[in-house]
């Protein structure tokens, strides 16, 4: 297929990779990102989301390169670039011929380290590069003008790379000329990530209250933190993957727009494990559970609300999401150290309590009154009564953290 020129037109749509995971239809567009998003589609690095009549609405991270989620920008484009099997074969090309270089200069040594550090990784690729080649005669034995001739034939070499060399590799130049920056770049960058098999979850800030930036207006806008997601869960949906607003247009904004957040909110993995702790808090002293508390201490801030179970410490909520997460069958991302900074847990609950799911009640949040009650009416059928079996698995997940003595 054919290739865009330079990965540098595409930074728009790495930073938001990084950042979210997905980039949608109406998303692509706007970037100017569509050749790029095909490219990658191709690679087997992005994975089409398609609607009703097989057109794609948004491409995610497949499981193989969702972990690109805790990568900087550099290291995300960076990494895409090297999964294009057209630049890959590239490169190859240029580590072969570097090698065989280094083997009739007879550095032993430097070859002994290259292939047990930076080319690690890359060995079976190298060998399934090398045995077409050889022929039955290995490359070290050639003549140069020979090898050169046998490299410059290949079809690898006949694509005007120097953009992606520019980008990638940090350097432009003839072939030759780039092993050692290949060496370093290309061979590093190829170590497998982890591979995802649940559909992801990533915790970003959202501007859901006024403190952090919310408006009406300007929230009903197509934005990334507002933007339907299908492979990496991340926002709170108010438009659709098209650019479409997802709730009635006609009715009050102040009125629709805050009650709508509240419903998308519950679909958030990171948010759904907040609210339903709420809940069951709401549930216990009712019910056979034992009872639940969050608890915010008078000398702390609102990011070091803690899980109380039995009226026992279990740990902090930002120690705890990570798993509570994993209860519902999501992978986490955005954590720290396995834990969520004080900064995403402080804008987590200030949007809880602006949309008015959560309140304070002395040092404890607890369910707001007009939510609890939709529990019982609006949301009996699609929060209440599906969070309960949620609920029993993040509850035996917070009695086997009291059982270790809590949280780390």
């Amino acid at each position: 297929m054919s290739l865009p020129a330079r990965p540098n037109d595409a930074v728009a749509l790495f930073e938001h990779l990084a950042q979210w995971g997905e980039v949608s239809a109406y998303e692509a567009e706007d970037l100017g990102a569509g050749p790029w998003v095909s490219v990658f589609e191709n690679a087997g690095a992005l994975e089409a989301i398609q609607d009703e009549h097989g057109r794609p609405v948004a491409w995610h991270l497949t499981p193989l390169f969702v972990h690109l989620l805790e990568c900087d920008v550099q290291q995300v484009g960076r990494r895409l670039c090297f999964a294009v099997p057209e630049y890959r074969a590239y490169l190859l090309s240029i580590l072969v011929e570097g090698l065989v270089d280094a083997g009739r200069a007879g550095m032993t040594v430097e070859l002994e380290e290259w292939t047990k550090g930076d080319l690690a990784p890359l060995l079976a690729e190298l060998n399934a590069f090398l045995a077409p080649l050889e022929g039955g005669k290995r490359l070290v034995d050639l003549a140069p003008t020979e090898l050169e001739a046998r490299l410059v034939d290949l079809p690898e070499r006949s694509r005007p790379f120097a953009g992606w060399d520019s980008y990638a590799l940090g350097h432009s130049a003839r072939p030759k000329g780039l092993f050692e920056f290949t060496l370093r770049r290309f061979g590093p960058a190829c170590v497998a990530l982890p591979i995802a098999v649940e559909t992801a979850a990533v915790l970003r800030p959202l501007p859901l209250n006024r403190e952090d930036g919310f408006g009406l207006g300007s929230a009903s806008m197509p934005r990334p933190w507002n933007t339907q997601r299908f492979g990496v869960l991340s926002g709170a949906p108010i438009v659709d993957a098209r650019g479409q607003r997802m709730f009635d247009e006609d009715a009050p904004l102040n009125e629709v727009l805050p009650e709508h957040l509240r419903d998308a909110v519950v679909e958030h993995p990171f948010y759904a494990a907040v609210i339903h702790l709420g809940i069951c808090a709401w549930r216990s002293p009712a019910s056979t559970m034992p009872t639940v508390e969050l608890y915010v201490p008078a000398s702390g801030g609102l990011h070091d609300v803690s899980v109380l179970v039995g009226s026992r410490g279990v740990g902090r909520v930002a120690e705890l999401l990570g798993d509570l997460v994993r209860a519902q069958g999501y992978a986490p991302f955005g954590l720290v150290d396995g834990r969520v900074s004080d900064e995403l847990m402080g804008n987590l609950l200030r949007n809880l309590l602006e949309l008015r799911i959560l309140r304070h009640q002395d040092e404890l949040l607890v369910l707001d009154d007009d939510y609890q009650s939709s529990l019982m009416a609006a949301r009996l059928r699609t929060v209440f009564r599906p969070g309960k079996e949620l609920q029993k698995r993040m509850l035996e997940e917070l009695a086997l953290r009291a059982s270790e003595g809590g949280a780390a």
